[in-house]
């Protein structure tokens, strides 16, 4: 039974392996985008001649969900890094990108009094190559590497996808945004004062929408400094 145990363990693993290299997170994205794109195609009236029929259909629109999922992942972190940015430095502290991770990371480091430790110090003193930076990527290394850190990895991992599912959706969420604009300001709709009315509602709710995804990919990756910390302060102790 332990060997039967195993042989079904290292099964799952590379089926996990074979899902993380095709990371299903980019799919919610990219069917949304799609979708969304459709719509407004069918609202517009467009006519569109599909050449292909069947099973060979299904898979050039899942590799077409899939593309599209990458290009708004790519699209939505590089927009909440640089969006967020110039939030920050209208609203708060003028940080860029690079300091406002150091300075959070720091802080969770200090939270868990690792500051001193002689892992942490000798990268925290590498400011000239920004050794915060490498230190948290030698974390995740180690965390990787060590079978006894397997559930926290499993975590990390859940908190990855989230975040990257969060940031395809920023993109999305702009690209949905800008096709009711167009279809608002009466290419499409009829221009009465209700039709206005509710597309200036649709306009807010999904602007609402695209602020909270950006929110929440940044919780999430917040969340994966603090587990990625907790987690080696934990078996340090």
């Amino acid at each position: 039974m332990e060997e039967i145990g195993k042989a079904l363990k290292s099964i799952f693993d590379k089926l996990s392996d074979f899902f993380d290299i095709f990371d299903l997170s980019f799919f919610v994205s990219g069917v949304a985008t799609v979708l969304c794109i459709f719509i407004w195609i069918d609202i517009r009236g467009i006519e569109v001649e599909y050449s292909y029929d069947g099973s060979l259909r299904i898979i050039l629109i899942a590799l077409i969900c899939y593309i599209a999922g990458l290009i708004t992942f790519a699209a939505g972190r590089w927009i909440r890094m640089g969006f967020g940015g110039w939030l920050m430095s209208k609203f708060g502290k003028k940080l860029n990108r690079h300091d406002s991770f150091d300075e959070n990371f720091i802080r969770v480091i200090k939270g868990h009094g690792l500051e001193s430790s002689p892992l942490f110090k000798k990268y925290l003193d590498r400011t000239e190559v920004r050794g915060i930076w490498r230190l948290y990527v030698k974390l995740w290394a180690e965390i990787r590497r060590d079978e006894k850190y397997s559930n926290s990895l499993s975590f990390l991992k859940r908190y990855w996808v989230m975040a990257a599912t969060y940031d395809g959706l920023v993109s999305t969420f702009i690209i949905t945004l800008l096709l009711s604009i167009e279809s608002w300001v009466g290419v499409v709709a009829d221009p009465s004062i209700d039709n206005h009315l509710l597309g200036s509602f649709i306009v807010v709710i999904q602007f609402a929408i695209f602020l909270a995804c950006l929110r929440e990919a940044n919780r999430y990756v917040k969340y994966q400094v603090e587990e990625v910390v907790a987690t080696i302060a934990d078996g340090a102790e």
